[in-house]
Parts: structure tokens; sequence; C-alpha cells
């Protein structure tokens, strides 16, 4: 009886039976997700959004009206007045685009093309003016204009277009 266990170990190698053979695709799959995951999620925290949680793929060869974009906008310290210093990166949503027509009245209601995208605000939450953006036209080629989906979001109303060399990430909603 001994021998016959021996034998059928022997022959038996490194396969694994069914069972084993899932649990270790399972851990394996773990691993590889959970070294490259972190670097591939983000988390909005601030309240301009609908969505919190984003998944990062590259930047796409058309950027669409609507599709959430991360940034890094060229004028850190105007946009430091409205965020905070240790911001560096925006998730925003695009507004307009290039060859669209932005729009902006004499009570700085922007829309593209009559869609509406909101109102800039004179003053931020703790009473601080803000600078607000005004232009009538078409958005230039190579600009976007990007909005956040709450009313008090601080956006392209306020620091006008982004350049699409300055979008690190297309960003698709999760939660």
């Amino acid at each position: 009886m001994a021998a016959n266990l021996n034998s059928a170990s022997r022959n038996r190698g490194w396969r694994l039976n069914r069972r084993e053979q899932v649990v270790a695709l399972v851990v394996l799959a773990s691993c590889l997700l959970g070294s490259w995951l972190p670097g591939q999620i983000t988390v909005a925290t601030s309240g301009s959004l609908d969505h919190r949680v984003f998944l990062l793929r590259p930047v796409p060869a058309q950027i669409e009206t609507g599709d959430y974009l991360v940034f890094r906008h060229r004028d850190l310290a105007q946009i430091r007045q409205g965020l905070g210093v240790n911001r560096e990166r925006m998730i925003k949503r695009v507004g307009c685009r290039p060859g669209e027509w932005l729009h902006v009245d004499a009570e700085y209601r922007f829309s593209c093309n009559g869609r509406p995208l909101g109102q800039a605000l004179a003053t931020d939450s703790q009473g601080r003016p803000l600078p607000r953006f005004i232009h009538n036209g078409p958005v230039p080629e190579g600009q976007l204009f990007l909005v956040g989906t709450h009313p008090r979001s601080y956006d392209s109303r306020y620091f006008g277009f982004v350049d699409a060399r300055e979008i690190l990430h297309q960003a698709l909603p999760l939660w």
C-alpha cells in the first residue's frame, strides 16, 4: 500500500488539482492586480463632481464632450487660490471642445452651443473674490473648457481654457 502511494505521488509531479489551480490563479491575479491597480485608480476628494472613484486611462486620441479628464493646469498659483496649496491635479468634465461656441452672458452664465454649463460666482465659500473667465466665441484649437458637476466647482469658468497638452489621463467614473 505504501509503495502505491509513493508511486502515485511521484507520477503526479507538480500538477495541481482543479481546486489548487483556482486558488493559485486567484492568488496570482490578486498579486498582479494589487501591484497594478493603485496607480490606475484615483479618488476625487472635492465635492465638485458627481463621482468619487475613477479609473485612470491614457488620454484618448479624440476627446469628447462629457469625458472626465485629469489635468495639471499651467497656472497653479491661480488654481491654488481656489483649492489650497497641496493640490496640483484636478479632475473635471469636458464642457466645450475646440470649435464649439462658448458664450458667457452679463451674469457670468456659461453655455456651449446653447447647452448651459453653469454660472461663475463672484466669491468662494469663504467670501474671497474669484477671477471670472470671459470668452464669447469658438473654443480655440488645442484648448478645452472643463467644468465640474457642482455649481460651486472651481473650473474653467474661473481659470479659463485648459491646454490639451496639460491633460494627464482620461478618468472613467467607477463610483
